[in-house]
């Protein structure tokens, strides 16, 4: 026998709405047919015993003249209650049991023990029951009486075979109407099930194919509003995620090696023609000097690739930054002290940042580590844009009036044009001019950077030439003096 749990979920589904169904129906049917019996025929007995104490006052009104000379008086009586209560038997019985009145023909007197009548004269009371004799249902009644102030009990039959019959008719309307219900059921069942093994096989079959082929191909829309739908939605949305993903991937790595090669294959050729030069002993110190510069700076140009390359791996593997109070104008003073030691290319005039209006501290919330880095990344650019012998300046505004604590860096350079304004914070973007230059990957980091801090890097819009790049930072929860 096959296992429940290897039942496919259109097993279960119909299962499970075919079983809720059949247990419903027979709970219904348990809580209706057998109280719908019982309250009918409570409802007879009652009807009976209503009209039995209504003639008591009847039979207790005779007198011995009408006794004495015969019972037409009590057939009467015992006619009329037959014709308003239904009873298909009355008889009168004295404490001796001794029939005096029979209204109709005796159909249960043979089988009827008359036990309720010996009851009603013990206690003196009404005694209704229902019983089946001759296999007629029947419900009976015994009131005692009183006729010429002798005790007597009044018996009433009445035969209700025919609520059996309607519950009967009841319960095969039920049954059909439950059989029914079950094939309703059933059918529902199967479509439902069907339809949504079907859409859930589709994602399925979308997910194997993404597996074996990669994000490139498509998970198939679902357009119903349900959890199937959400699902379904939900992995299309994953698919066009990792499609990016896969996009950029490979963009990044096709730039990646393209920006890796130039510089790789510049720094070859100039070691190459200088050791053909050396190996001829044809060198000049000037010529040789000039090109030992042009290869540090390209080899000065891997560093910087490969240290963006590996600051993007650390910013990709969502290493935790610190959160804490940084001091920007004194974070700013040590970092414009590394670029004034740095040494100007040979021929070329030092260009040497410098910060302006640095009286006051401002304080921001973030990591000392990444803050540095984002302005050594901005400086890095905009000196290496600005002409030599022109300002680059860094101004530093401390949290005032609902503004946050800011560094903004600005330079004398060409600018951005308006349409690159947002692809030069772009991994290994080139320009819309063109020259299609690219802008590295120095900006991209910085912004990151600044979002993980819960900042902001941006490009301020001002008229070319120069430009101005502005960090925003989180105010640190209280207030630092200055010290």
């Amino acid at each position: 026998m096959r296992r429940l749990g290897a039942l496919g979920l259109r097993g279960r589904i119909v299962g499970a709405l075919v079983l809720t169904a059949a247990i419903t129906l027979a709970v219904a049917a348990f809580g209706l047919l057998g109280p719908l019996e019982r309250r009918l025929r409570n409802a007879e007995l009652s009807a009976l015993v209503t009209k039995a104490r209504e003639t008591r006052g009847s039979f207790s009104s005779l007198t011995p003249r009408q006794l004495a000379i015969g019972s037409n008086a009590l057939q009467q009586i015992g006619l009329a209650l037959v014709r308003t209560s239904g009873a298909q038997e009355i008889y009168v019985l004295d404490s001796a049991h001794a029939l005096r009145l029979r209204t109709t023909d005796a159909r249960t007197a043979a089988a009827d023990p008359f036990d309720d009548v010996a009851q009603a004269f013990e206690r003196g009371r009404i005694v209704s029951t229902a019983g089946t004799f001759e296999g007629d249902e029947v419900v009976r009644v015994a009131m005692p009486v009183r006729i010429d102030g002798r005790r007597y009990v009044l018996a009433a039959r009445k035969e209700v075979s025919e609520v059996r019959d309607a519950v009967a008719v009841v319960r095969r309307a039920f049954l059909t109407a439950a059989l029914s219900g079950l094939v309703i059921a059933l059918l529902l069942g199967l479509g439902f099930a069907a339809t949504l093994v079907r859409r859930l096989r589709r994602l399925r079959d979308a997910t194997v194919r993404i597996a074996e082929h990669g994000p490139v191909e498509q998970v198939p829309a679902d357009r119903n509003r349900d959890e199937v739908g959400d699902l379904a939605r939900a992995f299309a949305r994953m698919q066009q995620r990792l499609q990016q993903q896969e996009e950029a991937r490979r963009a990044f790595v096709a730039t990646a090696s393209h920006e890796l090669r130039t510089p790789v294959a510049s720094l070859r050729g100039m070691l190459e023609l200088l050791d053909d030069e050396l190996a001829h002993g044809e060198v000049a110190s000037g010529e040789a000097r000039e090109q030992v510069a042009r290869a540090l700076a390209q080899a000065r140009r891997l560093g910087r690739l490969a240290a963006d390359l590996l600051d993007l791996s650390r910013i990709d593997a969502e290493v935790a930054l610190r959160s804490e109070p940084v001091e920007l104008r004194e974070l700013s003073r040590a970092v414009i002290a590394e670029f004034e030691l740095g040494a100007p290319p040979a021929g070329e005039q030092r260009t040497v940042p410098r910060l302006e209006d640095a009286s006051a501290a401002a304080w921001a919330l973030g990591d000392p580590g990444a803050v540095a880095q984002v302005l050594r990344i901005l400086l890095d650019n905009a000196v290496r844009a600005t002409p030599p012998g022109e300002p680059v300046s860094v101004r530093v505004h401390a949290a005032a009036n609902g503004h946050p604590p800011s560094l903004m860096v600005s330079d004398a350079g060409p600018g951005v044009p308006p349409e690159d304004r947002e692809r030069v914070f772009q991994r290994f973007a080139r320009g819309s001019g063109s020259g299609g230059a690219g802008f590295g990957l120095g900006l991209a980091i910085g912004r990151e950077l600044a979002e993980r801090m819960g900042g902001t890097l941006v490009l301020e819009q001002t008229a070319p030439p120069g430009a101005t790049f502005t960090l925003r930072l989180p105010s640190p929860p209280h207030e630092h003096d200055e010290v």
